[in-house]
Formats: structure tokens, C-alpha cells, sequence
């Protein structure tokens, strides 16, 4: 299951960013890149182990409760591994009372002010672990190739309910005004992921567990073969505008980890990388030719991000689409010159 955001930012918070031991705690940090010394990196450590065999470890234990606040204690490196080598001196008894004493001597020492900004990251931090669950951010290179594949977008209907609950969701959160550069790129996501549903809805058909884009070019026999051609032009824009916007909705959610990095939580993915997707399969010029898939790490550059307004609205993005770092389709609509070049070469 792993740890979330709203755990994560409650343990650091409440322990002050301290190691528990009474006869240390240091000061630490999240990120190993933010210090030269190993020893004031925290480590979250499990009061029950996480696994049977590990320290203080409970077969019996319920597995979902393995990664929750009550089980776990902010340490430093040393500590962690002075706890683990002795369980039989801290237990699981022990640990409670270093963790409840420790807790205890932080909020001692806090201000108001520093209660407020607990109080307000750990808002945040519940905001966050939503969008990560309903965007199914863990694996969203999977879900996402659904969309880029064959030339015919596709989406669970599990991940089309999610995405649709994700943007009413979104639309209803009543945000604190701290920190707003976070918020508007919430408001960006947002507005891109509306975009996107409803472009996609526009020609989807539900076929058992999946939604998929329907052929309407091949739905009839048309003996006039301009009507075939026309509407055979219309899909083509249509899929190239689906998959930009699929392309787009990374680059905001690679710049809400960014901002969440920045402002909440300073490790936040940073084990996992950057949100990827897999366009194809791509024909690559041989020889001898081969069909391949084509891994992109979709983000906003510097100049996007100095413009006064991300996405904007879908009529502005079809102008801007060709800026962007990576496109798969050009143009305002099927007519579009632009297009027609495009779709010819």
C-alpha cells in the first residue's frame, strides 16, 4: 500500500522534523540531496516490521494497518538500525511511549503559527493522496497507452469513471489560498482533464469493461467517396486532438509533483521519477523498418511556464499544441491547411 502524503506530512510534522530518540533527536531531512550527512537523513520507521520475519514483526497483524501514522516513528539512520538490531529492548510497547513522549515535547515547543502551517500542509496533503488515487497516478503510463495506442484512444471503464469523479471533485474543492501557484496548477489539470473527457466522450462507445473511440468513418457504406474522405479526416483530427490532450494532462500532473515537492512534501515521488508515456507502436525507419513504442517524459519547458496562462481552453490549445515539446496532431480542425500538410506527409 505504501505510505501517503497525508501519513507522510503528519509524522514528519508532529515529530518536528526530529528524530524520537530523547537522547538525540536531530534535526532531519526528507532528501538525501539536501544533506552531506547520512545521519540526519529520517527514516520512517515501522513499530510493528513490515514484514513477519522482520523486527517486532506480527503475522497476526492486519496488514492494512502496516503503513498507517500509528505505526511509525520518525528516526535518524542511526536509530532506526540501533531499534531493529535490539527489538527485544524497543518493542513494540517501548516504541509507543518513545513516539507519544517525543510528540508530547514537539508541541511543546511549537507556535501558533507553526500549528497553523500543520494544520493547513496536512489539507493539502489529504487534496493530494485524492488526485493520486482517482488519476491512478501510480500507473499512469499503463492507463494512459490506452489512450495513445492503434490510433483508436481506449479507457477502462474503471479509469473513465475515475477521471470523470476526479474533475467533479476538482471543481468542488473549496481551496485554503496558501499556497496559490500549487492551487492554480490544480485549477490547470482541471481544466485539461474537462477538456479531454469530453473530447473523448464525443465519439466513445462502451463495449463490455472498456470505452473505446468508434470508427464513425466506417459505421456506413458511403457511395460518395468525398463523404468517406471527409469523415475519415474528421477521426484523424479527432484522435490527434485526443492524444494531445492526454499528452497535456502529464505535463500538468508532472508540474502538480513538482509544486507538491516544493511546497508540501519535498519526497514526494521522487523514488519514482517522472510521470511517463508510451506513444505506438511508431513506425521506426529501418533497416530494416520495425514497429516500436516510443517513451516521452512529457513536461512544460521554462517558456511555457512563464506565459501568464498554461492551457487556457481548448481553442487556444489547438494554436499552441505545436509549441508544446512533443505533438501528435496540428491544426483547429479537419480543414485546417495546417492539418491537411500534416496529414499528408
Amino acid at each position: 500500500m505504501g505510505i501517503n502524503t497525508k501519513t507522510h506530512k503528519m509524522l514528519w510534522g508532529r515529530s518536528g522534523n526530529r528524530c524520537a530518540m530523547p537522547e538525540c533527536r536531530k534535526e532531519l531531512v526528507m532528501d538525501i540531496s539536501e544533506t552531506d550527512d547520512e545521519s540526519l537523513i529520517g527514516e520512517e520507521c515501522h513499530i510493528v516490521a513490515k514484514k513477519p520475519n522482520g523486527p517486532r514483526g506480527d503475522k497476526n497483524f492486519d496488514i492494512k494497518k502496516l503503513d498507517v501514522y500509528d505505526n511509525l516513528v520518525l528516526m535518524c539512520r542511526n536509530h532506526h538500525k540501533t531499534i531493529d538490531d535490539i527489538p527485544n529492548v524497543y518493542t513494540i510497547k517501548k516504541l509507543n511511549i518513545i513516539k507519544q513522549d517525543h510528540e508530547s515535547w514537539v508541541k511543546n515547543q511549537l507556535t501558533s503559527s507553526d500549528k497553523r502551517k500543520q494544520k493547513d500542509d496536512k489539507s493539502y496533503a489529504v487534496f493530494v493522496d485524492k488526485w493520486v488515487k482517482l488519476s491512478n497516478l501510480d500507473n499512469w503510463e499503463e492507463w494512459t497507452s490506452f489512450v495513445l495506442g492503434d490510433n483508436c484512444p481506449k479507457l477502462t471503464a474503471d479509469m473513465y469513471e475515475n477521471l470523470q469523479k476526479l474533475k467533479e471533485w476538482l471543481f468542488a474543492i473549496i481551496w485554503l489560498n496558501k499556497y496559490m501557484e500549487l492551487e492554480n496548477a490544480f485549477e490547470n489539470f482541471r481544466l485539461i482533464l474537462e477538456d479531454f473527457i469530453n473530447e473523448f466522450g464525443k465519439y466513445s462507445k462502451k463495449q463490455g469493461e472498456l470505452y473505446y473511440t468508434e470508427k464513425f468513418y466506417k459505421l456506413e457504406w458511403h457511395d460518395d467517396k468525398g463523404k468517406y474522405d471527409r469523415l475519415a479526416k474528421q477521426y484523424d483530427f479527432h484522435v490527434s486532438l485526443v492524444e494531445d490532450l492526454i499528452i497535456e494532462l502529464t505535463r500538468a500532473s508532472n508540474y502538480i509533483c513538482d509544486l507538491i515537492r516544493k511546497y508540501i512534501d519535498s519526497s514526494f515521488r521522487l523514488n519514482k521519477g517522472f510521470l511517463i508515456i508510451s506513444i505506438g507502436p511508431v513506425l521506426k525507419n529501418g533497416p530494416p523498418p520495425q514497429l516500436i513504442y516510443q517513451q516521452l517524459k512529457a513536461e512544460y519547458t521554462k517558456d511555457d511556464l512563464t506565459r501568464d496562462v498554461l492551457y487556457g481552453n481548448l481553442e487556444t490549445f489547438k494554436e499552441i499544441r505545436t509549441k508544446r515539446d512533443y505533438c501528435r496532431g496540428v491544426g483547429i480542425d479537419e480543414n485546417d491547411e495546417k492539418f491537411l500538410e500534416y496529414l499528408h506527409q
